[in-house]
């Protein structure tokens, strides 16, 4: 599997993902929220066998890196490690990442060193702490 990042006007953008945010069940997937991009965008898409798998795009404002929608087919795991890695290693030097996560995949972030710190019913905020100490 391959991680591409891509600015959120990128037209390889539109030929990787647009077929996918606008299925139903993807957008069921990410509970009808709508998908959005702009130049403030960074967006880091899995490309397996020639085949998107998954998406995070990532807005990019005030020193932080804000993940509020994502699509993995068939929440696959090993798709969100490689996605929140290179995510975390393209942009952890520069800014504070967030994440507004469904409920169901706080497992996958927490693997990533997400933590939660903000309950809702169907999401959670989460931020990646860099350091253990910056936690308590």
């Amino acid at each position: 599997m391959e991680v591409i990042t891509l600015e959120g006007e990128d037209k390889r953008l539109y030929y990787l993902v647009a077929h996918l945010v606008i299925d139903e069940q993807v957008l069921a997937y990410n509970l009808n929220y709508p998908y959005k991009t702009s130049p403030d965008y960074r967006w880091f898409v899995a490309v397996e066998q020639g085949k998107t798998v998954g998406f995070v795009p990532v807005r990019l404002k005030e020193g932080k890196a804000i993940i509020n929608n994502y699509y993995v087919a068939d929440d696959d795991s090993a798709v969100f490690l490689a996605l929140l890695q290179e995510i975390v290693r393209n942009l952890e030097d520069d800014f504070e990442i967030e994440s507004v996560t469904q409920v169901r995949h706080i497992p996958d972030f927490q693997k990533n060193g997400f933590s939660v710190l903000l309950w809702w019913k169907k999401y959670v905020k989460m931020k990646r702490f860099r350091h253990e100490e910056e936690r308590l």
